[in-house]
């Protein structure tokens, strides 16, 4: 952590604590790839959440480090205080992190399937007759991380891709290629991941909601008192990008538009 001045901030946010912004942390934020969410280190864009973080932390006087691996390994170097925050997380994934009060959008997962596959999900008990497409070390609900560990050596079921990349391409093929029946994605990754492809959007199709529409969060370790308060400068870091229009025009970028208003559970 460098010692200097605060600089002034950007596109017009304030900052959140004089004392907190008085030297300027490099935040180590980790992830894994999830366009429109966050995508690779390399990436550009990099994802609406990361830009969002970069322009906050920038604001008061911060830096971001942005790293992307595994879900699961990016949650355990920030639970362990190895890494500062985390983006693209579930309140139910992140137990016992540091929380802003608002999230930074909305996040319904979907089951997923060719146009002419006449399956429907239903619940559960109707998964007998289908072969799914999940990712490695992914959490998709109670009832279902139930049924792929039941099921995780059964390979007339499931087909687990690995958490490596851009685990959503890899799905998307296994259906085209008629490997697998459906796969389970956020509407907004599967969407992206379908206008980056150029594909056309009528050959993919919903076949049933997964679960409850979540809100996703940026979440930061509870190692370290600064999770707290690097929590509450993103909490209100976000008020002041939408004031100030920086917001729409992050999520622009991903043909995304505001979520305030709407149904998501906090």
């Amino acid at each position: 952590m460098s010692k200097r001045r605060a600089s002034p901030g950007l596109y017009g946010l304030v900052l959140v604590s004089a004392a907190f912004s008085a030297s300027a942390d490099d935040i180590r934020i980790r992830a894994d790839p999830w366009l429109p969410y966050s995508g690779g280190s390399e990436m550009n864009p990099p994802g609406y959440m990361v830009e969002m973080a970069m322009a906050i932390a920038k604001a008061n006087g911060h830096t971001v480090q942005y790293r992307t691996m595994p879900w699961a390994n990016a949650l355990e170097v920030v639970r362990a205080g190895s890494a500062d925050c985390v983006v693209g997380a579930y309140l139910s994934d992140a137990e016992g992190f540091e929380f802003p009060k608002t999230g930074w959008g909305p996040s319904g997962n979907v089951f997923w399937g060719l146009a002419e596959n006449p399956w429907r999900y239903t619940g559960p008990d109707s998964l007998g007759d289908v072969r799914i497409g999940v990712i490695e070390e992914y959490s998709y609900g109670e009832d279902l991380d139930a049924y792929i560990k039941a099921h995780a050596d059964d390979k007339a079921r499931l087909e687990i891709v690995p958490a490596v990349g851009r685990g959503i391409v890899r799905l998307m093929a296994r259906l085209i290629g008629k490997r697998i029946d459906t796969f389970i994605e956020d509407r907004s990754v599967l969407a992206y991941a379908v206008e980056q492809a150029k594909m056309d959007p009528s050959r993919i199709i919903a076949l049933g909601e997964a679960g409850e529409v979540e809100s996703v969060y940026i979440a930061c370790t509870p190692a370290d008192p600064r999770g707290r308060a690097y929590a509450d400068m993103f909490d209100q870091g976000t008020a002041q990008l939408r004031s100030s229009g920086k917001l729409a025009e992050i999520l622009a970028r991903y043909n995304l538009k505001d979520w305030e208003g709407a149904e998501a559970t906090p």
